[in-house]
């Protein structure tokens, strides 16, 4: 089976949510990531999972160049009709996959992946392409949700991430990625960590999750302990429906030596 069918099936029926949600959209990340490029003009950028062009975007006053992959051709659809609204002529997109990227080594000063790594079906195999088309000294910028050491936590965020959302294949913890980082030549610095707020309701929208999945996901958020409850501020309502949970995310930069 094509390891990215999950991914496409799921994003191809929600890309134009992906193009208007406020998460995706305008997260404040996207000036953390900025910051942190502290880029001069002159870079090559390439965006890995890059859905509605949000990210790649966003950085477009400050390349020459930038380009965004993703494995569902609807997204690359909806992305390339933004650039062509916003007339960003020296950003494009194409479909490809982050494990198999199509471009020569050191490529790119700049590599960018936001919200998306968790759907990589290997990830050790995409941090290895990410650093091979990284120029040395260039910058790995990746911000995603991640999964907490305690063994219980882990597993209670993985898996109602995987019944709302079938293409999610993990959140990865702090520890796993200092290895991947290592293990790819990039020297790895933290630079923000915050909680993802997330609205239940828009949260259900967005990913389109059937009635009987709502279900199960709403007993497994009843079935967490208090600490993990208290962990990701799940809240619900005097009827016992969730309103609102947190996300634990993190920017995390990787220079390449």
């Amino acid at each position: 089976m094509n390891p990215y069918a999950k991914a496409e099936n799921q994003f191809s029926q929600n890309a134009e949510n992906y193009r208007d949600s406020p998460i995706f959209a305008a997260g404040e990340e996207l000036e953390w990531m900025k910051t942190a490029a502290n880029a001069k003009g002159q870079e090559h950028l390439l965006d890995i999972g890059c859905a509605a062009g949000h990210t790649v975007f966003s950085f477009s006053d400050v390349i020459s160049k930038g380009i965004g992959i993703d494995v569902t051709q609807k997204m690359i659809e909806v992305a390339e009709a933004l650039a062509e609204e916003r007339q960003l002529t020296h950003i494009t997109f194409e479909q490809a996959a982050a494990e198999a990227l199509p471009f020569p080594d050191e490529s790119f000063e700049l590599v960018t992946c936001r919200f998306a790594a968790h759907h990589f079906p290997n990830l050790p195999a995409a941090m290895s392409e990410i650093s091979r088309v990284l120029k040395k000294g260039g910058k790995f910028l990746l911000v995603d949700h991640y999964a907490p050491e305690n063994p219980v936590q882990d597993s209670f965020i993985n898996h109602l991430n995987r019944l709302r959302d079938p293409s999610h294949v993990r959140e990865s913890s702090l520890s796993e990625w200092k290895e991947l980082f290592a293990e790819n030549h990039l020297t790895k610095e933290d630079i923000r960590y915050w909680n993802l707020h997330i609205d239940y309701q828009d949260w259900m929208i967005r990913g389109r999750t059937p009635e009987n999945v709502q279900k199960e996901i709403i007993s497994h958020l009843h079935a967490a302990d208090p600490d993990t409850k208290q962990l990701f501020q799940v809240q619900f309502d005097t009827q016992h429906q969730p309103i609102s949970f947190c996300l634990k995310a993190a920017l995390i930069q990787g220079i390449k030596h």
